[in-house]
């Protein structure tokens, strides 16, 4: 990926799911990144989105999206993609797809590593909000 102009910007990253985006946001400084509740995916789903975007006053959202080593089209990346293509279409502020492929495995092992209850690692949506703070973790290290 080429780098962006990203200094003093809030960014916000999603992990789209079929059930649930996982949000999670990081200050204009980059050095603190903090989830926010997960959006239910449902239909018009965009808005909701965009609603969290102003409300958080992100100037630049990331999407990730699963990518295959070997460039497969999957069902689930032809949907996130479509998403994007929408919500460009909504926000005013850049949107950026990005490499999440394997962020929700890294996600349960820092829960684990974390010593996350059991439990808590299992409430809907934990893992949503985990994976979209590694996706901007991964992201912001990529720029600097």
């Amino acid at each position: 990926m080429s780098r962006i102009d990203i200094v003093g910007k809030r960014i916000m990253a999603l992990d789209y799911g079929r059930a649930r985006i996982g949000v999670a946001v990081c200050d204009p400084m980059h050095i603190v990144i903090s989830t926010r509740p997960v959006i239910e995916n449902r239909g018009g789903v965009e808005a909701v989105v965009a609603e969290r975007i102003a409300a958080e006053r992100a100037d630049i959202v990331l999407v990730g999206v699963p990518l295959l080593h070997d460039g497969r089209v999957t069902d689930i990346i032809e949907e996130i993609q479509a998403f994007v293509v929408r919500l460009r279409a909504t926000v005013a502020v850049p949107v950026i797809e990005v490499d999440e492929a394997f962020t929700t495995a890294a996600a349960k092992g820092i829960m684990l590593a974390s010593g996350m209850s059991k439990k808590r690692r299992a409430t809907k949506g934990k893992k949503d909000v985990v994976a979209a703070a590694v996706m901007l973790r991964d992201f912001l290290e990529e720029q600097t």
